[in-house]
C-alpha cells in the first residue's frame, strides 16, 4: 500500500539541497516530516466538482468508505454535497486517511448516466482504484 508520494518527497528534498545548500540526509529528514505534516493536516478535500443537474432525473452526489471486504459503508458521514439539491457545487470527504478507499458518485434514476467512481487519498491527492485499493 503506498502512503507517500516518494517521488515528491525526493524532488522537494533535492530542492532543498539545491536551495538551501543543507546535506541530502538532513534535506530528507526535513522533505519526510513536512510530508507527514501535510498528511496529517488534511481534511475537507475535495474529491470531484459536479455541475448543476435536473433533481428529477439525477440524485444528490454521494460519498462514503468502503470496506476491506470492497462493499460501499454509508452508515458513516464522511463528506458533504456544498451545492443545494440540484445546484452545482464541490464534493468533499472532511478528513480523508492515507490509503483508505473512497466511493463516490450521482445515480441517474433512468440508468444511462449513473456515476460510481473508486478512489484512494495517497496523503497529497485522490488517486483511482478498485474496490480493494489497487491503484488503476
Amino acid at each position: 500500500m503506498k502512503r507517500y508520494d516518494l517521488s515528491r518527497i525526493m524532488k522537494r528534498a533535492w530542492a532543498l539541497v539545491r536551495e538551501a545548500g543543507a546535506d541530502i540526509s538532513s534535506a530528507l529528514k526535513k522533505a519526510w516530516k513536512e510530508a507527514k505534516e501535510m498528511a496529517a493536516e488534511a481534511r475537507n478535500i475535495v474529491v470531484e466538482h459536479f455541475e448543476g443537474y435536473n433533481p428529477r432525473r439525477y440524485s444528490m452526489p454521494w460519498v462514503c468508505k468502503i470496506t476491506e471486504e470492497g462493499r460501499h459503508d454509508f452508515p458513516e458521514r464522511i463528506g458533504i454535497f456544498t451545492g443545494s439539491d440540484g445546484d452545482a457545487g464541490d464534493l468533499v470527504i472532511f478528513h480523508p486517511v492515507v490509503g483508505q478507499v473512497y466511493g463516490y458518485g450521482q445515480k441517474d434514476y433512468r440508468r444511462h448516466n449513473t456515476i460510481k467512481k473508486i478512489v484512494k487519498w495517497t496523503g497529497s491527492a485522490f488517486a483511482e482504484c478498485d474496490k480493494l485499493g489497487k491503484e488503476i
